[in-house]
């Protein structure tokens, strides 16, 4: 290995450290046990082999996951991109806001008060949502964290570098929440369990969301 290559890999290493969170597990006294004779084995510690462990399984599986949806039509609709919802009534869409990808990516949408989907096989998503539809922000981890009304007009913009390979329509009335909705009270709402993961969801009930949001 190079100087170069080896003062690089320090590098992406703090960068990585400066943006980790917390997170907590509750573990058996025996699974305690085990992990520390691993991390002494290893000479490394605990927390470096939990991170390991997620960065070779569980990121994977969700990127796996993701990529299947790239190419899924609307999970509850069972309508192609071309055809677009139903041309009767309103229609909900509870929309993942990609924070899981990208911070940047989630902060934008809130900041800018916009439902976004980004790169090939996502971005096309967001032409299935027409004027007047209403949209749920949904940020990974904490639930509903915003919402409002699409315009029906699709924008394009660069992402990364790339132009157009972000599709976002503006959102009007936008409201953002105090405090977020998690999925606990979003199954509650609903009667009954949805997957997060999906980039877009379309909630043929979502009207009860709604109601559920806007008495809190």
């Amino acid at each position: 290995m190079s100087v170069e290559d080896f003062i690089g890999r320090l590098e992406e290493k703090r960068k990585r450290s400066r943006n980790m969170v917390s997170m907590t597990i509750r573990v058996s006294e025996e699974e305690e046990a085990a992990i520390q004779d691993l991390a002494n084995h290893m000479d490394c510690t605990r927390q470096e082999i939990l991170h390991d462990l997620i960065a070779e399984y569980l990121i994977p599986a969700w990127q796996r996951i993701r990529q299947e949806d790239a190419g899924e039509n609307d999970e509850e609709s069972g309508l192609s991109s071309s055809s677009g919802a139903s041309t009767e009534g309103k229609s909900y869409y509870l929309l993942n806001t990609n924070k899981g990808n990208s911070v940047e990516d989630h902060q934008m949408m809130l900041e800018e008060q916009v439902a976004a989907a980004f790169e090939d096989g996502w971005k096309q998503k967001i032409e299935r949502i027409r004027s007047g539809d209403m949209v749920f922000l949904y940020e990974s981890g904490k639930g509903v964290v915003a919402c409002g009304i699409a315009s029906g007009e699709v924008e394009k913009a660069p992402h990364e570098g790339r132009k157009d390979e972000t599709y976002y329509q503006r959102l009007q009335d936008f409201q953002r929440l105090e405090s977020p909705m998690p999925t606990k009270e979003i199954h509650h709402a609903l009667g009954r369990k949805i997957r997060f993961v999906h980039t877009l969801t379309r909630l043929k009930d979502g009207e009860k969301l709604a109601k559920a949001l806007s008495s809190v």
